[in-house]
Order: structure tokens, then sequence, then C-alpha cells
């Protein structure tokens, strides 16, 4: 990259970083409550369902998803420029792809924290079963429109990975370890390892798997801003 292009992009990627901590705060907020034994899921949980919760939570999430997704939108950019401008197709799909999942990922933000909202509410007003039955009624009718939105999400980092792999990246190979595939991969694995080995189920397991493609996204932001500051003519 020529030194009067070094700037923007670093810029695009520190914001794209601040994007993905305002999104993984979203779900640090929703994941960060106290478990009980007897908790399943991720809103079947005695502190949503006992009003323990606040409710100004979910606004927040919102609030923070919105300008966080925004400004992810320069994450996607950023990644963009990454691949070799002669894949003009490959670049649009890429792009395209980027921008959709922006907008998902806004609309998985307001689902998700309604869905908090709800079970916080209505749990000390109607009861746990029927909170618990409209609750998981609402995600059960909302998931199939909800699933095929994160095909774009899988297309636009997969692309860009396996660009990278086969070094049609400015990167070298080694940097597929920051990259968001990667990360994303491994903050789901490492809960589902620790349950398999029998450690007693906690919090951070939940909100690191929650957390894991926002996480993933600042991990990748910060190292490519790093990268470029270092290699950069």
């Amino acid at each position: 990259m020529k030194k009067e292009e070094k700037k923007p992009f670093i810029q695009c990627c520190i914001l794209g970083a601040i994007g993905g901590i305002l999104m993984a705060a979203g779900d640090w907020l929703l994941g960060c409550v106290p478990l009980q034994k007897t908790d399943t899921g991720m809103f079947n949980r005695a502190c949503y369902l006992s009003g323990a919760s606040a409710l100004w939570k979910p606004a927040l999430v919102v609030g923070m998803g919105a300008l966080g997704c925004f400004l992810c939108s320069f994450m996607v950019k950023a990644l963009n420029t990454d691949i070799d401008a002669r894949y003009t197709r490959t670049k649009a799909i890429q792009y395209f792809c980027g921008l959709f999942t922006v907008v998902v990922a806004l609309a998985i933000h307001l689902w998700a924290a309604t869905l908090a909202w709800f079970s916080t509410y209505l749990g000390p007003r109607i009861g746990v079963e029927a909170t618990l039955a409209a609750v998981t009624a609402y995600q059960d009718d909302m998931l199939p429109a909800i699933l095929p939105m994160y095909v774009p999400m899988l297309l636009v980092f997969g692309i860009h990975f396996v660009m990278l792999l086969v070094g049609k990246t400015r990167y070298p190979r080694w940097m597929l370890v920051f990259h968001p595939v990667t990360w994303n991969l491994l903050l789901v694995a490492v809960p589902d390892i620790a349950q398999a080995m029998q450690v007693p189920t906690a919090t951070w397991m939940s909100v690191m798997s929650q957390s894991s493609t926002n996480s993933a996204i600042v991990i990748w932001c910060i190292a490519a801003a790093v990268y470029e500051r270092s290699h950069t003519q």
C-alpha cells in the first residue's frame, strides 16, 4: 500500500475495531448475568425471568448495535481493500455481502434485545411458564427468517479467508492467525471444549461464545492496522 493510502486504511481499521467493540459490548451486556443451575439457553435464565435484569439494558444494546454496525461498515471496506484488485468480481461479491452483513447484524441485535426485554418484562407479570412459552414461540417463528441472513456473513469473512490463504491479499499467510474466521471458531470452541471436560458452566462460557464474531472483528482490525503501520513504505 502506498504511503498516501495508509492513513485512510488504518482509520478504517480503527473505526471497524471500535464498531466491533460496541457490538461485542452489547453481547456482554446481555450475557453477563448470574447463572443458575436451572438456566438453559440464552434467555431461559432466572435473572431474566425474575425481572432482576434492568429493562434499560436491551435498549442500550440496540443503541450500541446501531452505532457499532455503522462503524463496522469501515471494517467491510478495509477487508475488501485487502483483496487483490485483479479479482473484481470476487471483490464485488465480498463487498455487497459485507454491506448486507452490517444490516443483518443490527437486525440480530434488535432480535436478541427484544427477547431479553420480553423475558424480563413478562416473567414477573404472567409467570415463568407463560413467559417461556411466549418467548420460545417468538424465537422459533423468527428463526426461519434469521438463519438465512447468516449466509452473507459467512461469505464476507469466508471469501477474505480463502483469498488470504491462497496469497491473493496484501498479507502473508501467517496473518491467518489473526483472521476473524480463526478467532470466531476458537472463541466458540473453547466453551464447548470446557464443557466436554466437565468444567462447570460459567458466565464466561456463554459470553465468549455469544460475542465470538464481534470479538474476532476487533482482533483482526487491530492486527491489520498494526501490520500496515509497520510494513508500509
